[in-house]
Order: C-alpha cells, then sequence, then structure tokens
C-alpha cells in the first residue's frame, strides 16, 4: 500500500509539472478585431507611442505636433483607397465627435495617411469631405510617413495585386489613438468601437 500510495504522489507531481509547463509555454490569446480597449484608471502618457511629426495637412499647410498641443487627440491611420476597415474607423469616430456636439470643439480629428504614394494633398481633400468637418487629413514624403508611424507603433505595408486589378491593397494596422492635450497617449480602440463607446471615453477626458 505504501508502495502505491507513494506511486501516486509522484504522478500527481508529474501531471501538476506538464499542466505548469503548458501553461507557460502555449500562445497567448490576444484581443479579437471587435474587443473594445477602454481607457484604464492609470497616470497618463507614455513615452513608447506618439512623438513629434512633420507632414503636409489637406489644404497644403505644413503640419506638426506643435500646431495641435492643447487639444484632445483622435488619429488613426489608415488610407483612402481602403475598402471597409478605414471607412469604419472615420465613420465611427466622426459619429462620436458628433454625439459631443460643442464639446467637440476640443478634440482634433487626425487622419494619417499611410499611403503617400496616392494620398495626395488633392486627394485627401476630396476624401475629407466623406467625414466630420474637424477632420485634418495628413500626408508627406514616404520618409516622413515612415518615421510618424514608427513614432505610433503602426504597421503598413503594400500588398501587390493579383492578375484581377492594377490597384493595391495596404495591409495596416488599424487603431484609433487617443492623445492628450500635451501629446501623450491616453487610450486606443479599433476600428469597430461603436461611437457611444468612444464618445462615453472622450467625455471621460474631457
Amino acid at each position: 500500500m505504501r508502495r502505491i500510495a507513494i506511486l501516486i504522489v509522484i504522478f500527481i507531481c508529474l501531471a501538476g509539472g506538464a499542466w505548469l509547463g503548458y501553461l507557460n509555454t502555449r500562445p497567448r490569446a490576444f484581443p479579437s478585431e471587435t474587443a473594445i480597449i477602454l481607457p484604464q484608471e492609470k497616470d497618463y502618457g507614455t513615452p513608447e507611442i506618439g512623438g513629434t511629426f512633420s507632414l503636409i495637412d489637406h489644404e497644403g499647410q505644413p503640419r506638426t505636433e506643435a500646431d495641435f498641443k492643447g487639444k484632445i487627440l483622435l488619429v488613426y491611420f489608415g488610407y483612402s483607397f481602403c475598402p471597409d476597415i478605414c471607412p469604419s474607423a472615420l465613420y465611427n469616430m466622426s459619429q462620436a465627435l458628433e454625439a459631443l456636439g460643442t464639446k467637440a470643439k476640443e478634440i482634433q480629428p487626425l487622419f494619417i495617411t499611410i499611403d503617400p504614394e496616392r494620398d495626395t494633398v488633392q486627394h485627401l481633400a476630396r476624401y475629407r469631405e466623406n467625414y466630420h468637418s474637424r477632420f485634418v487629413m495628413l500626408t508627406g514624403s514616404e520618409q516622413q510617413i515612415q518615421a510618424v508611424m514608427k513614432a505610433y507603433r503602426v504597421h503598413g505595408a503594400k500588398v501587390e495585386p493579383d492578375e484581377t486589378t492594377t490597384e493595391y491593397l495596404m495591409d495596416h494596422t488599424s487603431i484609433i489613438y487617443i492623445m492628450d492635450r500635451q501629446g501623450r497617449f491616453i487610450a486606443h480602440f479599433n476600428h469597430l468601437t461603436p461611437p457611444r463607446e468612444l464618445q462615453k471615453a472622450l467625455m471621460k477626458i474631457l
């Protein structure tokens, strides 16, 4: 009986060790595309997201991050030829701003292209007509765009077209960033976050 008891203890120890090993090596779960990431109750700001930039707006005027100090920023990276993800994000941002009414004047929404080859100043001016009037659309040289994407930790890469089309798509990160009045990161959301959730987060910050 004693030998059986010892064997049982050894078996339990081995089984427990195997389970702990599985927990430590299994793939980590990430939020799904529809997950909503709300602002956290913690100190504002992190040096790891955001920073300086030098770009051109939809009116052909040079813009830097300093032009927007004092405003809460809603920042989204995308491209105007995007078939569905970018329009969803910009629509939800626009609806949230509409819901804020007069308080929207304290919010500055920014759309930064990841496709400067096609998103010229003139093209972004036309694209802007589809969304909230407070939007500033930004483009620049390839080097300038890559620099601001790096600052915001945004991925963007051209997907070569197949034989059925000459137009290409862009594989890219789809995140709506909220930055405070000093340009520091506060929170982020995905493109499917309902306007009501964006509005509630912005009201909390305001």
